[in-house]
């Protein structure tokens, strides 16, 4: 467990450093300067919570963290815009084939998903949207939150049944 005393070391190292780090990552991953302070905030918080005991060189761990993170952060929005993109792309003819039946069927389905979103538990919503649209692997997800891989897969497997179900359900009341 870290000792008081501890966090006070890094956080004047954090306080010391933080100017030069938001630097070193603006250059490194491009990212803008609000990017770039979130970035050294995040890895502050998470070099925080370590054992400092086998930690030699905090300024140098605080410089592979916030590369990390930032790093981490460019991957998912590359995902993201590639998943963006494969969605732009496969439905790139349908667009013209939307009729306003087809719209009004998507939004009311839409509405279901986000009804079974916000009918689920606080904590499996959130692992289901950090797979899903941040997408982050379930180990990752794991190491975040502080639960084991099976737990996360398990949580977001429930949830997509949730809304598997809730468009069912739907679906079964559209053919009586």
């Amino acid at each position: 467990m870290t000792s008081d005393i501890q966090k006070l070391e890094m956080h004047d190292v954090y306080v010391r450093h933080r100017t030069e780090l938001c630097r070193y990552v603006i250059n490194k991953v491009n990212v803008s300067n609000d990017e770039a302070q979130d970035i050294v905030q995040a890895a502050f918080t998470r070099v925080i919570e370590m054992d400092f005991s086998d930690i030699k060189n905090a300024r140098a761990l605080l410089y592979k963290t916030s590369y990390n993170i930032a790093i981490d952060q460019k991957r998912r929005g590359s995902v993201r815009q590639r998943y963006v993109q494969a969605v732009v792309d496969a439905d790139a003819n349908l667009v013209e084939e939307l009729s306003p039946d087809r719209i009004h069927d998507g939004k009311r389905q839409l509405g279901l998903v986000v009804s079974a979103l916000w009918g689920m538990p606080k904590k499996r919503r959130k692992l289901l949207m950090m797979n899903r649209l941040d997408g982050m692997s379930y180990a990752h997800i794991a190491r975040t939150v502080g639960l084991s891989e099976t737990v996360v897969r398990k949580h977001v497997t429930k949830a997509l049944l949730d809304c598997h179900k809730a468009l069912q359900a739907q679906a079964g009341q559209n053919s009586k």
